[in-house]
C-alpha cells in the first residue's frame, strides 16, 4: 500500500493550514493525502412523529466539488472522501480503510475548555484510535509551513510504552531525519537527578529509529504544561510531541489537561501520540 496521510476537513481555516502542513509532510516519501470530509445526514420529523435521517444530495455533490477542487490544487497526489455517517464512526472508518502514517487536523484558536471541545473534536482521535494525530495551528504563518526540523518530546519521568499504532509514523519522521529531544518538566525537588526514567522509556519507545540517541532537556517548574512550552521555546523546536495518556473528560474538568494547555498556547503543529504508563521494570 503506497504511504498515506488522512487530512480532516472542512472550509475553516484551521482546515486550510493542517491540509497545507500535510502537503509538506507528505511530500518527501511520496506520499498520498487523503481529504476526509465527514457529512452528517439532518434529521426531520415525520407526520408519524418519526425522525428520520434527511440527504441533502444537492449539497453532498456541491461539498464534494468543492473539496475536489481543493484536491486539484494540492501539490502532491490527493484525494478526496465524503463519508456520510456520524463523526467518529467516520474518522475510523477511514483510519481502517487507510491505515494512515498520520491523522492530521486543523486547531481552532479557542479560549476555554467548553470551546475546545466545541471547536476541536480530532483532539480525543489519538487515544479513540491509537494512531497518531498532528494537530495543525489555524493561525500557523506561512514561513512555518517546512518540514520540521525538531521535535521536543514531551514525557513525564516514568516508564511508558506507546500503543502499536501510534509508531505508525516513525517511516515518516525517519526520512525527515528529525532531531529528536525528550523534555520532562521536573520539580525543583527532583532536580538534578530526574529525568532518567523518561528518557529511557523515550529511547525505547520506537517512534524512530533515532529515539535511543535522544537526548534530554529538562525544564525546572511546578507546572507541566507552562514548562514544556518553555522547553520547545529554548529548543527551538518546530514541532511539539505529547503523550495522550486518555484521562477522561471528568479528570480535566477538575484538574485541568496539559495537553489542552499546550494546545491552547503552541505556536508549532502538535504530534499526540496514545501511550500508557507501565511499570518501571516492563
Amino acid at each position: 500500500m503506497k504511504p498515506n496521510i488522512v487530512v480532516l476537513t472542512d472550509f475553516s481555516p484551521a482546515s486550510e493550514r493542517a491540509r497545507a502542513y500535510a502537503a509538506v509532510l507528505a511530500a518527501p516519501l511520496g506520499a498520498e493525502l487523503h481529504l476526509v470530509h465527514v457529512f452528517l445526514p439532518s434529521p426531520t420529523a415525520t407526520e408519524y412523529g418519526m425522525v428520520l435521517p434527511y440527504v441533502d444530495e444537492g449539497y453532498v455533490q456541491e461539498t464534494r466539488r468543492s473539496l475536489q477542487r481543493v484536491a486539484d490544487a494540492m501539490p502532491v497526489l490527493t484525494t478526496v472522501e465524503l463519508i456520510e455517517t456520524s463523526w467518529y464512526d467516520a474518522v475510523e472508518q477511514a483510519v481502517h480503510q487507510h491505515q494512515p502514517l498520520l491523522l492530521v487536523a486543523g486547531l481552532t484558536a479557542t479560549h476555554g475548555q467548553l470551546d475546545e471541545w466545541l471547536s476541536n473534536r480530532a483532539l480525543p482521535l489519538a487515544h479513540r484510535t491509537g494512531f497518531p494525530l498532528l494537530l495543525v495551528p489555524e493561525h500557523l504563518p506561512d514561513a512555518a509551513l517546512h518540514l520540521p526540523e525538531r521535535l521536543a518530546l514531551a514525557v513525564e519521568d516514568r516508564a511508558f510504552r506507546l500503543a502499536p499504532a501510534a509508531t505508525a509514523v516513525a517511516p515518516l519522521l525517519d526520512i525527515l531525519g528529525l532531531d529528536i529531544v525528550t523534555v520532562s518538566v521536573l520539580p525543583p525537588e527532583d532536580e538534578p537527578a530526574g529525568g532518567w526514567h523518561g528518557l529511557r522509556a523515550a529511547q525505547r519507545c520506537g517512534l524512530a529509529a533515532a529515539m535511543p540517541a535522544s537526548r534530554l532537556h529538562t525544564v525546572i517548574g511546578d507546572l507541566p504544561a507552562s514548562g514544556i512550552l518553555q522547553a520547545a521555546t529554548e529548543l527551538s523546536a518546530d514541532m511539539v510531541g505529547l503523550l495522550d495518556l486518555g484521562h477522561g473528560w471528568v479528570h480535566k474538568l477538575f484538574n485541568g489537561s496539559i495537553i489542552d494547555y499546550v494546545l491552547r498556547h503552541a505556536q508549532v503543529p502538535v504530534l499526540l501520540l496514545s501511550a500508557e504508563i507501565t511499570a518501571p521494570e516492563e
